[in-house]
């Protein structure tokens, strides 16, 4: 310290030093930035955004860490406030996870390990699973820690980190899109954790070669290539459905004005001292009541004109925007009447085509999941790398029910028409099967053709009428 420093902190004991004044002012400016909006998007030094005219493969175009905040904290605060927002939230939650998923195997201790593994108190997944994924919509990321692994059987139990504490996410220097480090926000100034994100071991010499390894799950949606970090299904929504959900509120509160009314009495050549009189000596009727009167006055009801017409249309708008940008049909919203749902049902394929598409996500990591329990019991002695190879299925139930009146009803019409191309040689007997059991697929049965037809040989129309040595469709 210089002679100067020392006379100045004998003079003055509690001033600051440099280093003490920097830290107060970076700590004040972090608050300050976080008091911003979402929409101020503050960050001049680039913490968050690089510069469009930047260079290198690896700019990244992850919203700011303030932006990154404020949107999860938006998410839990409409999640508990927004009627909207948890209800759409839960449609599509029920859309994807109807029924139980079922996980099965052809080698039954592959079938026991990951029943084990779902099933699990600590994991409890066959509960759980359909929440988590419906978080993963709220706020467009995951992550999940690997809590332990039990190192007599690989056993496996996932932890679960809060987005909001993930601090950086790292990304391959060579593949801007692969995702291989998460590191978490430490407490009382230590630094957090770093985890490995699960990926699949490509090294050659390593006897986890081929599997999966890592310290977290790291799922994200909605981001560009280039940014790791993940956006909510809502983030363009939460806006509007707060603005809708005030609008309507508002207005319900203003119709009990509607409800009410007043009596206007006109009275004809009173003066001013007369009307007072004739109010206290008249009080409003009570329901039910008489009341008289002689040509002098003239009772009106008036109720106030608040324009609810107006409202109606303006809160419908902002609903058809709010559901339209949700890819969903305003009348799986509690909307529209019998004209919207025929419309619906007739142009229902983008809504279940998004929902396949989203569930296609969710079966993908249900299997990472099931594959790392699996590789971890082989790492670990539980089953040989050959049982293994047995493999397994993940099943998801169907989104969209198939209207099994009109399939059951095209049945007799598609037989009759397969009939009578393959009588005028249009088809063969192989191509009318295969058609038929193309129909029957539609019921969820499936049909081998070549088995069934092998089955069916000596039996059926063409069998029995064929006394005169017509070709044999099985040769």
């Amino acid at each position: 310290m210089s002679l100067r420093r020392q006379i100045a902190k004998m003079l003055s004991p509690d001033m600051y030093s440099a280093d003490a004044v920097r830290e107060v002012v970076k700590d004040e400016i972090r608050l300050a930035k976080m008091s911003l909006p979402i929409t101020a998007n503050y960050d001049p030094n680039n913490e968050g955004y690089r510069r469009i005219s930047g260079s290198g493969s690896q700019q990244l175009r992850d919203l700011s860490h303030i932006g990154q905040d404020r949107m999860f904290e938006i998410a839990y605060y409409m999640f508990d406030s927004s009627a909207m927002v948890k209800g759409m939230a839960a449609m599509d939650k029920a859309f994807l996870f109807a029924e139980p998923i079922s996980i099965t195997s052809t080698d039954d201790d592959i079938a026991e390990i990951l029943t084990r593994f779902w099933e699990d108190p600590d994991n409890n997944l066959h509960l759980e699973f359909p929440d988590l994924m419906m978080w993963l919509s709220l706020l467009g990321e995951q992550c999940w820690p690997i809590a332990n692994v039990d190192k007599n059987n690989g056993h496996v139990t996932l932890g679960y980190s809060d987005p909001v504490l993930i601090k950086e996410v790292f990304v391959n220097s060579m593949n801007v899109r692969q995702a291989v480090r998460v590191d978490l926000l430490g407490l009382g100034g230590r630094s957090g954790r770093q985890m490995a994100v699960i990926r699949q071991d490509k090294s050659g010499y390593s006897r986890t070669y081929g599997k999966l390894v890592g310290d977290c799950f790291f799922f994200s949606i909605n981001h560009p290539p280039n940014s790791p970090r993940g956006r909510s299904d809502f983030l363009t929504l939460f806006d509007w459905i707060d603005a809708l959900e005030r609008y309507g509120f508002n207005y319900l509160e203003r119709a009990e004005f509607m409800l009410n009314f007043v009596w206007d009495v006109t009275l004809n050549g009173y003066n001013e001292d007369q009307i007072r009189e004739w109010i206290r000596n008249n009080p409003a009727p009570e329901p039910g009541s008489i009341r008289a009167h002689n040509e002098n006055a003239t009772w009106d009801a008036v109720t106030p004109d608040l324009k609810g017409m107006d409202a109606n249309t303006g809160f419908d708008m902002a609903k058809r925007f709010i559901m339209g940008a949700a890819r969903r049909p305003e009348s799986w919203f509690g909307g529209g009447g019998k004209a919207y749902q025929t419309e619906a049902d007739q142009f229902g394929q983008v809504p279940i085509k998004d929902l396949d598409e989203r569930q296609r996500l969710c079966k993908h990591i249900a299997k990472q999941l099931c594959q790392f329990q699996l590789d971890q019991a082989v790492i670990h002695g539980r089953i040989s790398d050959k049982k293994a190879q047995a493999g397994f299925d993940v099943a998801f139930p169907e989104i969209s029910k198939k209207d099994f009146t009109k399939l059951v009803n095209a049945v007799p019409q598609m037989s009759t028409a397969l009939i009578l191309a393959e009588d005028n040689g249009w088809i063969t007997h192989e191509t009318a099967a295969g058609l038929f059991a193309m129909v029957a697929g539609q019921m969820g049965m499936e049909i081998d053709v070549k088995e069934e037809l092998k089955k069916a040989k000596g039996s059926g129309r063409k069998a029995q009428g064929d006394e005169e040595g017509t070709e044999d469709y099985m040769d």
